[in-house]
């Protein structure tokens, strides 16, 4: 049984959690049950909450390993701090992604619930996997399988595997923009190669590939247009690649380097290179620090702009994404992970535990930056 909590916060500081011990279950052909539960918490600046809670269970039928997990998100949207028909109210109104209808009264904090499972199995390098999701406007289902096989003594793994996910989204009522009922569909696979080079050098390899087709846009988000709101709206079909390689070393004294770069295109027009690197150090024989930065720029979407002026947008396409336009970005940060060896066993818990505390900071060259911390405990019996 694994038995782990943690909590998160965003430029919110700390937050509490909280955690319920699981019993291990068992069953007659089933070796190595393991159950764990987590609790954690999210919040922003903004007011934005978010509480999700994770059950996952796991174990062996002979030669096949099986998984399971439940995760149950509860996410609160505050209610804007603006009089009725204030200019303040109109911005938040039209660019926030919330339902702007009758029963989700944008005066009142919005509550969203999404609950989703994931199942798994895997037999000899073969794997199965079935999701599914619920929401109060989105109900999404994905199939999934892989495949991955050693070779040349060991020395490479080659990892094949693709996905396929259907997606039914009926939009609330909206004042505004009048939603009809939509769909989603994606199709996704990906090859992956990792090499041995030498004892102490790995290099990971891979390429991934996704045909969205469908409603791909924000059905509560309107955009500002030649003077007036009108329905965001993006292309119904969007093939999407990347790239990526990263390279693990070992360090004599005691420490692991890792350099990671991806590249990713679409036919939307965006593209986008990211470059990683990671130090990780033990300290002791149980405390260990991680040491990151991560750069990110992208070169946006062909319709996308700051400032739509001539109706219909840019061949009838708008957005309020300006996740969709150009800009740079910067994450770094540190973690320490400490084992706490027989410590709990002083204070009668019978079971090894690591205790993890990390700090990151993030900004990008839209005038947004974060802070992220995030705590964690672990308990393994």
């Amino acid at each position: 049984m694994r038995l782990q909590v943690t909590h998160k916060g965003l430029c919110a500081g700390m937050v509490a959690a909280s955690v319920a011990a699981l019993p291990a279950v068992g069953h007659a052909g089933l070796s190595d049950p393991a159950v764990s539960y987590t609790f954690s918490h999210y919040a922003d600046v903004h007011g934005v909450a978010v509480r999700g809670q994770y059950v996952t269970a796991s174990a062996r039928l002979k030669d096949i390993g099986l998984s399971l997990q439940w995760v149950n998100d509860h996410v609160v949207f505050p209610a804007i701090d603006a009089p009725p028909g204030s200019q303040e109210a109109v911005d938040a109104i039209t660019t926030a992604s919330r339902p702007i209808s009758a029963n989700a009264n944008p005066y009142e904090d919005y509550v969203k619930t999404r609950n989703s499972i994931e199942t798994s199995a895997n037999y000899h390098g073969y794997t199965l996997g079935y999701y599914v999701s619920v929401e109060s406007d989105y109900f999404a289902q994905m199939v999934s399988f892989g495949y991955n096989h050693d070779v040349l003594g060991d020395n490479l793994n080659l990892s094949f595997g693709g996905s396929y996910s259907w997606d039914h989204i009926e939009p609330l009522a909206d004042n505004d923009t009048q939603n009809a009922p939509d769909y989603r569909r994606t199709v996704h696979g990906n090859v992956i190669a990792t090499q041995v080079l030498t004892r102490s050098t790995t290099l990971r390899v891979g390429t991934e590939f996704n045909k969205v087709e469908g409603l791909q846009h924000d059905p509560y988000r309107n955009v500002y247009v030649a003077g007036t709101n009108v329905p965001e709206n993006h292309p119904t079909e969007r093939l999407r690649h990347d790239v990526f390689a990263d390279v693990n070393q070992y360090i004599n004294n005691r420490s692991s380097l890792n350099i990671d770069y991806r590249y990713y295109g679409d036919d939307w027009g965006v593209s986008s290179h990211a470059a990683g690197i990671k130090l990780n150090q033990y300290v002791t024989e149980r405390l260990v620090f991680r040491y990151r930065y991560r750069y990110y720029t992208q070169a946006g979407a062909t319709f996308y702009r700051d400032d739509y002026t001539a109706p219909g947008g840019v061949h009838g396409y708008m957005t309020g994404d300006y996740r969709l336009g150009d800009f740079g970005a910067h994450l770094f940060g540190g973690r320490v992970s400490w084992n706490t060896g027989q410590w709990l066993r002083r204070i009668g818990v019978a079971a090894p535990a690591q205790l993890m505390f990390s700090y990151e900071r993030y900004f990008n060259s839209n005038n947004f930056s974060a802070t992220i911390v995030e705590t964690g405990l672990s308990i393994a019996f």
